[in-house]
Formats: structure tokens, sequence, C-alpha cells
């Protein structure tokens, strides 16, 4: 990939230019001597760590651009961005794509809005992220919710729905899923167009799927989708807030550009742009067989911990076809025999009594593991290839400790609760028991009554209840083993 805005803005910073215009810092630094090599010495040195930052940001600010003479525009390129976004649709091998500097969220709402129309029908998993619904919300769209099998979005699952609702104009899906599980896309979207319908694949954490040999099959890219967002910042090397937006469909190519301006800032960030470009050139031109097979013999090496589970496709894991409201929570003995999972995405179980939040704070507190998130059985890792040999021996090892070691641990648990009136949870703030009892009681009190809002935990930024639902025992009993692994639940409840 040809880095069209880096070549543009690197000609446009090497002429002379009398800044009247804004940014207000006017591409100055702040500290008017910081330069690259103050920067690099401060990093190298033991200098202050705000120091640090200031000069990062003053950095930061000297490629900090708008759309004056000599640069392009967004929302209307015709010179370096617009040569960039041709690029990026020759690589992804799309009618069309699309930088976003607002994240997924804003290319899930442009997306959604050039498909369906004011008061419209569509067809969302209940597993979408809460973008999607909020969406669907400002829309005023009548939803019809899929439920997952599993962690899965299953074909037969969407056709009955289809066939339910031919008035539908849109399907909405996540794949993969926050926990790597990728849905069959090519069967959907072949159900989905013989309804007459688009296929709207939200793939924000499978942008890298595309660039590694084993797995850009998977990617709903080439599999039939009709619109396809992807989060940069997940898994790939761009700063958080970047995303792309794919389009298959010319005819809706001219709605979702449409759309696109209304829901991006209309001051976007060169500095984004830049990064984005980055990241797909270099996810273009790197190898990553060397990654793979760390990754994979990490993996394999995890398979054999005792009391640490790996999610995968083993037989040990299709036990069951169980569908589970919202996809609130899937035990490893309920996990769908799946189309496929994303083996950069890294989810363990542990036995029985540490739940996810005991093993999110153990492998912080004891090993300096940060993970991304944890449900109420699992936790999820993820993996990029950033991950070096070093970080995957360091994981592996950890984890192998934690395991042979795993009655201490539980004994150490239990103490703590005994000892004193505070629950072994992740969140520092949520951890006295009288209070986690007395929000219990409060929320045991709703059953039958009708959600005045959407409540979540996040991440994964999942509802478990939407806003005029009907609080069911099995909902109440999710929000309540939240609630006990010591969870703030977004929303109001009552």
């Amino acid at each position: 990939m040809k880095r069209y805005i880096a070549e543009g803005l690197t000609r446009y910073l090497d002429e002379f230019h009398s800044v009247w215009h804004m940014p207000g810092h006017k591409r100055k630094a702040i500290d008017s001597s910081s330069d690259y090599e103050d920067l690099k010495q401060a990093f190298d040195g033991e200098r202050d760590a705000l120091k640090k930052l200031d000069l990062t940001l003053d950095m930061l600010h000297k490629l900090d651009v708008t759309e004056v003479p000599g640069l392009d525009d967004l929302h209307n390129p015709m010179e370096m961005i617009l040569e960039s976004e041709k690029e990026l649709a020759r690589v992804y091998d799309t009618f069309a794509s699309y930088y976003l500097v607002n994240g997924s969220t804003g290319g899930i709402f442009a997306a959604i809005s050039a498909c369906a129309s004011h008061k419209d029908k569509v067809i969302a998993a209940s597993n979408c992220h809460k973008s999607v619904h909020n969406i669907i919300e400002l829309l005023e769209l009548e939803a019809v919710y899929v439920s997952p099998e599993g962690f899965e979005i299953v074909d037969e699952s969407i056709k009955k729905a289809c066939e339910d609702n031919p008035d539908a104009k849109a399907v909405i899906i996540t794949s993969p899923t926050y926990e790597g599980v990728i849905s069959d896309i090519d069967k959907i979207s072949r159900i989905v167009h013989e309804a007459g319908m688009k296929l709207i694949v939200d793939e924000a954490h499978g942008a890298h799927l595309p660039f590694f040999d084993t797995l850009k099959k998977y990617s709903a890219i080439y599999n039939g989708a009709d619109v396809i967002i992807q989060s940069l910042h997940k898994t790939m090397s761009s700063m958080t807030q970047t995303a792309l937006l794919h389009v298959m469909d010319e005819k809706l190519n001219l709605n979702i550009k449409k759309y696109l301006s209304v829901f991006m800032s209309s001051s976007p960030s060169y500095i984004m742009l830049l990064d984005m470009e980055r990241a797909v050139y270099m996810a273009q031109n790197k190898s990553y067989e060397d990654y793979m097979a760390k990754l994979l013999l990490t993996r394999e090496g995890l398979m054999g911990l005792k009391h640490i589970t790996l999610l995968d496709n083993r037989k040990d894991f299709d036990k069951t076809n169980h569908s589970i409201r919202n996809n609130a929570e899937v035990t490893k003995d309920k996990v769908r025999n799946s189309f496929v999972n994303d083996p950069t995405r890294i989810v363990l179980y542990a036995d029985e009594p540490i739940k996810g939040a005991g093993l999110y704070k153990l492998l912080s507190d004891e090993y300096g593991i940060v993970c991304e998130m944890s449900g109420l059985d699992y936790v999820v890792l993820i993996s990029t290839y950033f991950d070096t040999d070093e970080d995957f021996d360091y994981l592996y090892n950890s984890l192998k400790n934690l395991d042979d070691n795993y009655d201490l641990y539980i004994k150490k648990i239990k103490n703590i609760e005994k000892e004193s009136n505070q629950v072994y949870t992740f969140n520092a703030n949520f951890k006295d028991k009288a209070y986690i009892e007395r929000t219990v009681d409060i929320i045991k009190d709703l059953e039958g009554a009708t959600a005045k809002d959407n409540i979540y935990v996040y991440p994964p930024g999942i509802y478990i209840v939407k806003k005029g639902e009907i609080y069911t025992k099995e909902s109440i009993d999710v929000l309540i083993s939240h609630v006990r692994q010591g969870r703030q639940l977004r929303g109001e409840l009552i």
C-alpha cells in the first residue's frame, strides 16, 4: 500500500506557512525548545514522567493539521486522502473503503442509517455492541433480535428471522465476537440476500483477519457482507478511535458516504489518518509466520493445563447446543462447536470456585497480566502480531505457575473473604459485601418490571437487558452474578 497521506503531509510540512487558522496551537510546541532529539533523550533518560508526556504532545501538535489548501478533506477527498482510500479498496478488494476517525461506532451508525430509514424494521444479533442498539433507538427502528447459540450466530436462526420478517431492511451481526468466535458469514449472507436484505457485519475485532493467510477466508469482506466495519486499534497497530468501513455494494455507497459525513467529526484528525494508513501498510507488508507459530505453540501448551482451560473447538466443549439469552454468559459446558475460533483471541476458564473476575484479578495481582476483559466464567486476552516470543513465554509460564499452585490460590481467596468484609474482585471500588447484598436485593425485586434503561457491563458493552424489556428470572440471575463478582452495572436499574 502506498502511503499517500504520509507523503502528502510530509511535503506540506516541509513548506513555509504562516499559520492563521485552526488548530489553536498553530502546530507549535508548548515548550518551544521541544524537538525530536529532546523527545528521544527524554525517553532514553530519567526525565520527569509529566515532561515526557508534554514533549510527546508537542511532537504530535506539529502533525496536527486541518483542511487548508495543499491538504485534503476526509468528507470530500480529492487528493491524498482520495488516493489513500482508493488504495484501501485495492488492498481489501472492496468497492470502496473509508477511514473512520470516531471508531467503529461511527461506522455502525452510518451503515445502519444507510440501509434502513426511520421506523423501518431490522434484524439484529442480541450480542451486538451497544452502538447498534443506540442507533436503533435513535432511528426508532423496529428491531427483531436473534440470540446466539453459545457465542455464535448460526445461519438457521437468521433464516427463520428473515422468513418471519420479510419486511426487514437489514441484518446486523457481530463476527468475530469479543471471544473470537466467527460465524459462518458466507451462509448467512446468502440467506440475507435471498430475502432481499442487506448484511452489515461488525468486524471490529477482526481487522487483522484479511492479512493472515489462514484467517483471511473467514473475514466478512470475502464472504458476501454488504458493509463491514473494522476497528484498527483493537488488533492492529493504529491508535484508539481509528477504524475502517468497507462497502461491497455500489448502490449503497452514496448513502454510506452521506451518513459518514453526518456521524463523523467535521474536523478529522490527520494524526489518526496518518496512523491508519501506516497500520494498513504495516499489516500488508509484514510476515506472520513466526508470530503464528509461537501463538499456536503457546495455545498447545495451555491446552495441557489442569485447572485453566482454553476455549477452542475440542470435543469436550461440544456438549450441548445451548441458546443463551443476549449472549450474557456462556460456561464451558455450553459452548457450541462454533464455525471457527480466531486463534489470536485467548479465552481462559478456571475451575471452580474461581470465576472470571477472580481469574482476572489473580492474573493482574500475582503476575501483572492485564486481560482485555472478564466474563462471569472466563477471561479474554487479545494477542496481536506485536507480541514477542518473550511475551508468550511469560504468559505461558505465569499460567503454568498459577495452574500448579491452584489450590493455594483458592485458599488465599477464601481467606481474604473470610477475614474481611471484602469480595475478591477486580473492581477495587465495589468490594463491600453489604453493599453488594443491598444491590442484589434491589435486583431481585425487579422481576416482572419493565426496564427503564439499557443494563450492561463494560466491556463488552453488550446489553443484558434492553430498555422496555421485562426483567425475567433469567436476566435477573445474570445481573446478580455480575454484581456478586464485583462488576458495576451500567444503566439505571430503578
